[in-house]
């Protein structure tokens, strides 16, 4: 028996292999999904089966592709976030040397007494002027660099 849209279809074997639809409506019709000539329902089960194990055994070892490469993405943003740190850590500290060396006795100030000489340093007129006039030219660079990176891609 076989099922075909929800109704079951009785078939039955002529000469030669071929099947017809027995009962149902139309009685005598060829069967479209009736085993082809020659075939034996066994071997078919078998082909079905061995293709059953065939598709699982790729979508394991896909899946298995799939895991490797969300680990290997793990790993590499661990290490982004490590080298950021990593730059981070070097420039305070590049920086902070800097302002120590800067600092007379250095030392004998506090925190607090080095945030206050920053802030009253820093927020002149003159160094206002200044730290805008360097951001701005940083700015024309980059952007003159990115458009040479752009083009550079493009040909």
């Amino acid at each position: 028996m076989f099922f075909a849209n929800s109704i079951i279809i009785k078939v039955e074997r002529q000469t030669r292999r071929k099947y017809k639809k027995v009962s149902a409506k139309g009685i005598g019709q060829p069967v479209p999904f009736a085993l082809p000539v020659g075939s034996n329902r066994l071997e078919v089960k078998e082909n079905m089966s061995t293709q059953m194990n065939k598709l699982k055994a790729a979508r394991e070892k896909a899946l298995q592709k799939l895991h490797k490469a969300q680990e290997e993405e793990k790993q590499i943003r661990k290490q982004m976030a490590e080298l950021t740190r990593n730059e981070r850590t070097h420039r305070l500290c590049t920086r902070g040397g800097y302002l120590e060396k800067l600092l007379q006795e250095s030392e004998l100030l506090t925190d607090e007494d080095v945030f206050k000489y920053l802030d009253y340093a820093l927020n002149t007129p003159y160094a206002k002027k200044a730290l805008e006039n360097l951001l701005e030219t940083k700015r024309m660079a980059a952007a003159k660099d990115e458009g040479t990176e752009a083009r550079e891609s493009v040909d």
